[in-house]
């Protein structure tokens, strides 16, 4: 009988080619062309080869305007059997939750197997409208897929998916939903005599009233979140050139400069941090900010110490306190940390199933957390796993959530503005929320820790849950495939990544010996990580990582934007081109024509001098 696979796709702007109005305050789309975006391609691709595999139907949907209907003549042209366009006024202004919700309708009615979407479109860059389907059809999912094998004659799948660590393997029965990471498939582009016979194929269009006869479902009423006024955040950068000399000067010349910048000390500019202090007594308990805390390993990451410090101004504003929230079982060692960082009282939601990890289970308990207590706003590191189950947690409620958010501040109404960057970066969107508690995921690296106090004294409460779930897409194997340094690329202080200009693997090892100098983490390009001379979760840029280092090395990478998008609020950017038309000395502080083999020893060698002068053997 075979599967029936549904693909939810989406029509997106060419990011790179976007401009801003500063004027009208507004993006010029004019002559930017329309593309599929290219995760749902990757989950078309593959969806193809399941059909190959096991016979079954592949039926694809998009939700947008009129011009969508090119990205569905695309797919059909790649091989899909049949092209549904959900259209109508009724659905503008839609945010993830709105668009979720008409996905989710037609899914009902439709029928399906497995529901397959991009793991997020390039546009918007939040993944939630996958998970958040999932959960509206009360079904599993497994989120940034980069494997795909099927069992049981296609009645069970197995779905390897990347993490900020390595990877896991999922197990489960269908239906479920799988969101396609880049690497699960890549297809050529498509033949121009495939597309031009899809051309002529019939397209079902289905309006608001198809889908429910209540209108308040969709577009701007049915969207718990509201966009303010749009800002540009593209800064200018004047490179200062360091050419003319011999390769020795030069680096002298550089190391001179980061040294009076702050290498190996004080950075100049970066600031003191505040330390906790005291709340003033009369806290609000109906002002409550819950910084939803994450464990790698033994330790607490950093990014959940970073959300208790700007909790810790937010709270101050709104007259609340700060609740640290950790899920699973034998955390309490860690709720001293969390105070000290500034939690007023740390909140164990304690269950077993919670000791792995899993999108369901920890949506299920953070929702009956919130129905009991009531926070007035929930705030959830974005990383891989932050991402995975908050949009179930605001499916399931029926709550606003923005999604990778940089910035969080309190309006005169005291509401809460989250800072939501889109179209790779060079725009920033104030979200606000029309429902409590207020939610986001916020991008690790943004925001500043507070200096702990460590003699404040951990206050713990306990939410003993004796059943979270269910729990349909099980974990069976996790691998840990980077070190350390890598999970913390987010967090860290000096980046050195490379490019195809270090001409082969092996050379490696000279960006290894700079980065062993600084004490900084390794980032690359994604065709870095496409030849694999390094592990995917060391890409940064556009389909990477977004990095705030107060340095950043660019060794032999051009610059192309999917890259540079990533490194926007870098403080310090040194390039290392043999190019000198490179677009990366465009954005670059300081820039080097050269060659990186020749290059990077011998900077390597005069910053461990210059280190060993400031700070001893």
């Amino acid at each position: 009988m075979g599967m029936k696979v549904v693909i939810c796709v989406k029509q997106v702007p060419q990011v790179s080619e976007l401009k801003f109005d500063p004027e009208k305050k507004t993006l010029v789309r004019e002559g930017v062309p329309n593309i599929l975006n290219p995760y749902d391609r990757c989950a078309i691709v593959e969806s193809v080869r399941l059909k190959k595999a096991f016979g079954g139907e592949l039926v694809v949907v998009t939700m947008g305007p009129p011009q969508a209907r090119d990205a569905l003549i695309e797919a059909l042209a790649m091989g899909c059997d049949r092209a549904v366009h959900i259209v109508d006024r009724a659905f503008a202004g839609s945010d993830t939750l709105a668009t979720a919700r008409a996905l989710s309708l037609f899914l009902q009615k439709e029928g399906f197997d497995l529901v397959f979407c991009g793991q997020y479109s390039i546009d918007a860059e939040t993944g939630q409208v996958g998970p958040e389907v999932a959960e509206l059809l009360n079904i599993p999912h497994v989120a940034a897929v980069t494997k795909l094998e099927v069992a049981e004659g296609g009645r069970r799948l197995q779905a390897t998916r990347e993490t900020d660590e390595g990877v896991e393997i999922l197990a489960c029965d269908l239906p479920v939903l799988l969101t396609a990471a880049e690497g699960l498939a890549r297809g050529g582009p498509t033949p121009g005599p495939a597309m031009e016979a899809a051309r002529s194929r019939p397209i079902e269009v289905i309006t608001a009233s198809d889908l429910s006869q209540d209108p308040s479902l969709f577009g701007f009423a049915g969207s718990p979140t509201w966009v303010a006024e749009i800002y540009s955040t593209a800064t200018e950068r004047q490179p200062i050139m360091l050419n003319g000399g011999s390769v020795e000067e030069v680096t002298q010349t550089l190391a001179q400069h980061l040294l009076e910048q702050g290498l190996f000390g004080a950075w100049k500019g970066a600031g003191v941090p505040q330390r906790v202090r005291a709340r003033p007594a009369g806290a609000r308990p109906d002002r409550a900010i819950w910084v939803v805390g994450e464990v790698l390993g033994d330790r607490v990451r950093g990014a959940t110490y970073e959300l208790l410090g700007k909790s810790v101004e937010l709270a101050d504003q709104l007259q609340g306190e700060v609740i640290g929230v950790l899920l699973g079982t034998g955390l309490a060692e860690h709720a001293q940390a969390l105070a000290a960082y500034g939690a007023d009282r740390v909140l164990l939601l304690e269950a077993p199933q919670l000791d792995v990890y899993s999108a369901e289970g920890y949506a299920d308990a953070l929702s009956r957390a919130i129905q009991e207590f009531h926070p007035y706003a929930v705030l959830i590191p974005s990383t891989a796993l932050g991402r995975d189950f908050a949009p179930r947690v605001a499916a399931r409620l029926q709550l606003g959530l923005t999604g990778d958010a940089i910035g969080l501040e309190i309006n005169a109404e005291q509401l809460l503005v989250q800072l939501k960057p889109a179209f790779g970066g060079n725009i920033v969107a104030p979200i606000l929320s029309k429902t409590f508690p207020q939610m986001a995921t916020v991008r690790p690296g943004m925001l500043e820790a507070m200096e702990p106090e460590w003699s404040r004294e951990a206050v713990i409460e306990r939410l003993t849950l004796n059943e979270v779930g269910p729990i349909r897409a099980q974990t069976i194997e996790a691998r840990r495939e980077v070190d350390a340094s890598v999970t913390s690329l987010d967090e860290a202080e000096i980046i050195v990544a490379v490019g195809m200009g270090m001409v082969r693997r092996e050379n490696l090892k000279l960006a290894h010996e700079l980065a062993e100098v600084l004490g900084a983490s390794i980032g690359a390009t994604r065709r870095v990580t496409d030849s694999k001379w390094l592990p995917r979760q060391h890409q940064i840029g556009l389909t990477g990582k977004a990095v705030a280092p107060m340095l950043y090395f660019a060794l032999g990478l051009r610059g192309a934007t999917n890259h540079t998008i990533g490194i926007q609020r870098a403080q310090t950017i040194v390039a290392v081109n043999k190019d000198p038309e490179a677009p990366i000395f465009q954005v670059a502080t300081y820039g080097i024509v050269g060659d990186c083999l020749e290059v990077v020893p011998a900077l390597t060698q005069v910053l461990a001098e210059a280190k060993q002068r400031r700070q001893g053997p």
